[in-house]
């Protein structure tokens, strides 16, 4: 990639990181902030999720790109994807992960510097990671289902399944169509250093709204 094309890029990124903060977390925004009661309405948000939540949507897109830029299983992320099926699954049941949401923030700085300094291949370890980042993400997207009907939850985790699956293979494909040889590395260092801005950004957000909570 020529300079300016890459400064363009670099700009581009780095102002979807500056957006990160000032994105809306809510689970339910398509249905006006309601819980689903219904297979659609679940569906429905389940879709939703996914894309509105910044931190969530730039890990499933790395994910694609982490698997192209190390050649790693094009099933990658099939395995994340799974996890997070599990992850909601076992939340919902029950289960509680102590500090989830610092675990997915930290999770997504981790991707972010794996992609930036070149992380080499390790096939057998990069598949159980993102199996377990999978099921952190999955305990997070839980806590917007508990409490509804069961029919509900199964379109959530239809929704969010598929959508998931759509951002990461699109991200993968996409790497090898628009980079070959040694761009696909150079421009994956690049996303590698915004995404991982973005989990030092949440991060240090989760920090400040544990130290001094909003006032009722």
């Amino acid at each position: 990639m020529s300079r300016p094309n890459r400064k363009k890029v670099t700009a581009l990124l780095a102002g979807l990181c500056a957006l990160a903060p000032a994105t809306p977390a809510l689970a339910h925004h398509a249905l006006g902030g309601s819980l689903p009661m219904r297979f659609e309405t679940g569906l429905l948000s389940g879709l939703a999720h996914p894309i509105i939540n910044f931190d969530h949507f730039a890990f499933v897109a790395a994910v694609g790109v982490f698997a192209a830029v190390t050649q790693a299983s094009k099933l990658l992320p099939l395995w994340f994807v799974l996890g997070t099926v599990a992850g909601c699954l076992l939340t919902v049941a029950g289960l509680v992960i102590p500090l989830n949401v610092w675990l997915v923030h930290s999770a997504l700085l981790a991707l972010g510097l794996a992609l930036a300094l070149g992380k080499p291949r390790m096939p057998v370890f990069d598949t159980a990671a993102f199996a377990v980042a999978g099921m952190l993400h999955g305990s997070v997207y839980a806590e917007a289902i508990v409490g509804t009907v069961s029919s509900s939850l199964g379109g959530y985790l239809v929704g969010f399944t598929i959508i998931q699956m759509l951002v990461a293979s699109g991200a993968m494909f996409a790497a090898y169509a628009l980079w070959c040889g040694d761009r696909l590395y150079a421009n994956a260092r690049i996303i590698g250093g915004v995404i991982a801005g973005v989990g030092l950004t949440v991060l240090v957000q989760t920090g400040v709204s544990a130290l001094f909570p909003p006032l009722a």
